[in-house]
């Protein structure tokens, strides 16, 4: 083998040594997951439920119905819906709503300071006018389990700054075979992540939280630290990363009923566009999470590059293979282990379909998400808004 290609097949291997120790790290603390006991009514603190929304008037009368009918103290909990600068009418079905339950109170926007995320914006607004110790936040696009309340009201204690839990990809109707297999490979994608974040977090180690299915506290917005508002995305991952600055502890929240339903994406386009967003905030992430995420990044890369290198060195396939399957090996096991574990049923065929496509969508979602734009409600952004 030519001293060059030996050098970055020992480099690959190298980044593959840390890829197995960390899905090793994450199993650890998997295996410790486990289901906390829900509290009775009058063990239960006073909540407040933050939804943002943005032209969602397809989903946002099911998402505050599924919240008004949880089975947690009604004199306990109360909704604040922002109605963030909808051009649809998403503001006039939150206040037909509102005027028939007085736990619902809508705030409207009109408009969004430069320089500021608008989903932030709106986030700290509600803050503002929020006056319970407890925040549990949510998205217009999603559908609560009944006991959803409860099983975050339980987790309330002093020493928790955050909690978040599942929101799984679900979509009752497609529109052939080929649109319902690749949204189960979405699904998958998706639960990858939460897979990962619940195994970390057990070991104490918040990499992100889901925005969409999370519990604060309100005092983490004291001196306003809590949000980096110039860079776009990731209000979920700035709020669990203060709480851990602040010595609280961030929980993963395994309970079955806290799992929420998420309306996924239409279009390929439209989830590549998605975890783009997503991936836009990584480098602007803690050390350590930063470190995690370019150790993957790379590995995956070499996955990819280093068959090509055969082009001057036929021997290096053999170690391109084991990288290969050192990879799904390591996916296989814990995805499978994962899922079997929150009861989530999944066809291995698209698994493993997932996975022939995995590490070149994440170098490319990794890549353009640094690099590259993306579109959020009608607008086009970088990752942060100085770079707009």
């Amino acid at each position: 083998m030519h001293l060059t290609v030996y050098i970055i097949t020992a480099i690959a291997y190298a980044f593959a040594g840390c890829y197995v120790l960390y899905i090793f790290f994450f199993y650890m603390g998997f295996r410790r997951l486990k289901a906390h006991n829900l509290k009775e009514d009058k063990e239960l603190p006073l909540l407040t439920v933050i939804v943002c929304a943005k032209d969602e008037k397809e989903n946002i009368e099911t998402c505050i119905k599924s919240i008004l009918k949880q089975d947690y103290p009604k004199e306990k909990f109360k909704i604040i819906a922002v109605n963030d600068r909808s051009e649809d009418t998403t503001g006039q079905i939150l206040d037909r709503l509102s005027a028939n339950n007085k736990q619902l109170q809508i705030l409207h926007l009109s408009n969004c300071p430069k320089g500021v995320s608008p989903k932030k914006n709106a986030i700290s607004q509600a803050i503002k006018i929020c006056t319970t110790e407890y925040v549990i936040a949510t998205d217009a696009d999603v559908q609560h389990k009944k006991g959803w309340l409860r099983s975050y009201g339980s987790l309330c204690e002093d020493k928790v700054g955050a909690a978040t839990g599942i929101c799984l990809y679900t979509k009752d109707e497609h529109r052939s075979k080929w649109e319902k297999t690749w949204q189960s490979m979405q699904t998958i994608e998706n639960l990858s992540y939460s897979m990962v974040i619940a195994g970390a977090m057990v070991n104490g180690f918040a990499i992100t939280a889901h925005g969409g299915n999370m519990m604060f506290r309100k005092d983490l917005f004291i001196d306003d630290n809590a949000l980096k508002n110039h860079i776009v995305t990731g209000d979920d991952s700035d709020i669990v990363y203060e709480a851990q600055r602040r010595k609280f502890k961030v929980l993963f929240n395994a309970h079955p009923e806290s799992v929420v339903k998420v309306v996924p994406e239409n279009k390929i386009k439209d989830v590549i566009n998605q975890r783009i967003r997503w991936a836009s905030h990584t480098m602007k992430a803690t050390m350590p999470v930063v470190i995690l995420g370019l150790t993957v990044f790379f590995f995956y890369l070499a996955a990819i590059f280093l068959p090509i290198l055969a082009i001057w060195d036929l021997e290096v396939l053999p170690y391109w293979g084991g990288l290969v399957l050192i990879k799904a090996l390591c996916d296989f096991f814990y995805m499978n282990l994962s899922m079997k574990r929150f009861k989530i049923p999944y066809k291995f065929r698209n698994l493993f379909l997932m996975e022939l496509i995995h590490a070149p969508f994440i170098v490319w979602i990794g890549f353009y998400g640094t690099f590259g734009t993306f579109t959020w409600k009608g607008s086009s952004y970088k990752k942060t808004l100085k770079d707009k």
